[in-house]
């Protein structure tokens, strides 16, 4: 039914997942971020309610394996479904429930973690874990790097139709956080769109956040920024 990652990044400190499933709009469903937290990503038959509440836990101080105990205990579907928890300091706990189809499984690597299920076969998820491990770069240009590996694997066995990206840098600032909800190569078209898109605000982020807080516009703040450099 559906793949995912989630994973820190070791230098910048951001939160980032991404996701694509046989299912229409996945991305309004999971993941859950929150900058300086953690992520809480569901799927098999997801139940979106975990995330919020997977993140006050986290809030709470609660660790991962903590939130997830916590989150599993109190849900009687937990056997349908998949869940990662991954906490502020990068660590993850995972669960995959006897009752999802196969192939099914998890990954979890240094400070990131894969899971999926109604896979073509696990060579799937470890083609996401490996490439994401070997890839340089940006955290969401290791995702999506990753998730292209696993498309090209096999990916989903029912087919393709859905796939997001979302990076969380600062909370309130969405820095990448883009969805493609129905296309018969959902994957690639999310990567096209990135690329596509990324000058807009992702290299100008902070920039666009200091004249958002300034009440100007960007332009404006960065013939400031220029004027004062001389």
């Amino acid at each position: 039914m559906t793949y995912s990652i989630v994973a820190k990044c070791k230098e910048t400190g951001y939160f980032g997942a991404a996701v694509t499933s046989c299912f229409p709009g996945i991305g309004a469903y999971s993941p859950t971020i929150k900058a300086n937290i953690g992520i809480i990503a569901s799927q098999g038959w997801v139940n979106p309610t975990l995330g919020p509440i997977g993140i006050k836990y986290l809030e709470a101080g609660k660790t991962a394996n903590e939130t997830l105990n916590t989150l599993l205990m109190k849900d009687p579907g937990r056997e349908l479904r998949q869940l990662i928890v991954m906490d502020h300091f990068g660590n993850s706990a995972v669960y995959t429930g006897v009752e999802n189809d196969d192939a099914k499984g998890h990954i979890i690597g240094d400070q990131f973690a894969v899971q999926g299920n109604i896979l073509t076969s696990l060579d799937v998820l470890y083609a996401v874990a490996e490439t994401f491990e070997r890839t340089n770069g940006p955290l969401q240009e290791r995702l999506l790097a990753a998730m292209l590996a696993g498309d090209k694997i096999g990916g989903d066995a029912r087919g393709k139709q859905a796939a997001a990206i979302k990076v969380v840098a600062e909370e309130g600032f969405p820095y990448v956080d883009f969805r493609v909800d129905d296309s018969a190569e959902p994957i690639q078209e999310l990567n096209a769109i990135y690329k596509n898109n990324k000058h807009v605000l992702i290299d100008e982020y902070y920039e666009w956040i200091d004249a958002v807080r300034a009440g100007v516009k960007l332009q404006d703040r960065q013939a400031a920024m220029k004027k004062e450099r001389g």
